[in-house]
């Protein structure tokens, strides 16, 4: 291996690093942009900690990436990436960090991938296409990460709904508040379930009202069955029905929702499984099973 080489190698290893690590902060971002736009009002910054020295230094060169970001990247994907980084638990103040991360790959991939083919002896225009090529992916992987931690996010919070709303139903039958349940249930239920109601609570008490924390937390979600219990609530506080019964009929609806899902993946279970099937058991069948017999065969009609 030669010099030009092993700095190839090593330089995609860097920039594979950088990257990585880029992604890993948007996916530890979880509630802390949100949470401080809301609580923006109340904070004592005399209080808060000095700056970290690596957000002094890189704050301004992640600030002039995202702005590079913003200007190639077209209006459409901006409102889906801001409804993707919702749906993420990043917020809106975490578009810059994605717009920085996808800048620093796209200049990762038009540097290193044709770096890396020169170094293996690609020529001239293959090391162009490539740089292309690298600098296109390195554009879509992050949206396409944050696409996947917010369908991840999701499904905890559709997995987490029926235990939350059981908890929820029990604490209002034995005297609680709807705010206080919902208390208990965000200290009971880790996750993003329960960032989300404690986000709803800090909502109301910093002076909006029920309906409207209900109707952003049904925005900031992409669950059915957390929007239908939203309105559910939204309902119920309009007209003055029992929370109680709400939250109980809410909560059997949710245990039936779940059985049903469980039956419709038990269905799909079997198509799935026709292709690995077809492609890896029934050729080994074939082989044990109509193998000897073929064997067999050729040997009877090859024999004088």
């Amino acid at each position: 291996m030669d010099l030009i080489q092993l700095l190839s190698m090593l330089a995609v290893a860097g920039g594979i690093l950088t990257v990585t690590a880029g992604l890993n902060r948007l996916s530890r971002s979880s509630l802390e942009g949100p949470l401080a736009e809301i609580a923006d009002d109340i904070v004592d910054f005399d209080s808060q900690p000095l700056v970290p020295l690596g957000r002094r230094l890189f704050g301004p060169a992640r600030g002039g990436l995202g702005r590079l970001g913003r200007k190639f990247t077209p209006s459409s994907q901006m409102e889906e990436m801001r409804r993707h980084a919702t749906l993420a638990g990043i917020g809106s103040g975490g578009i810059e960090a994605i717009l920085a991360t996808k800048a620093i790959a796209t200049l990762v991939g038009a540097v290193l991938v044709p770096l890396a083919m020169a170094g293996l002896g690609v020529q001239f225009g293959g090391v162009v296409l490539f740089a292309a090529a690298g600098a296109g992916v390195g554009f879509l992987v992050p949206g396409f990460w944050v696409s996947k931690l917010g369908k991840t996010r999701q499904k905890e919070i559709r997995r987490d709904l029926p235990e939350t709303i059981d908890l929820m139903a029990i604490s209002v039958q034995a005297g609680m508040g709807l705010e206080a349940a919902i208390e208990l249930a965000s200290q009971s239920v880790p996750g993003p379930l329960g960032d989300e109601l404690h986000r709803l609570l800090q909502e109301i008490q910093l002076g909006s009202s029920r309906r409207q924390a209900l109707h952003q937390l049904r925005d900031r979600t992409d669950v059915r069955e957390l929007s239908s219990f939203a309105l559910a609530l939204i309902q119920a506080d309009a007209i003055g029905s029992p929370i109680a019964e709400v939250l109980q009929s809410n909560s059997a609806r949710m245990r039936l929702i779940r059985r049903q899902d469980a039956r419709e993946k038990a269905a799909k279970l079997p198509v799935k499984l026709l292709i690995p099937m077809m492609l890896f058991i029934f050729p080994a069948l074939f082989v044990v099973i109509i193998g000897p017999a073929a064997l067999s065969i050729v040997d009877k009609l090859g024999s004088p």
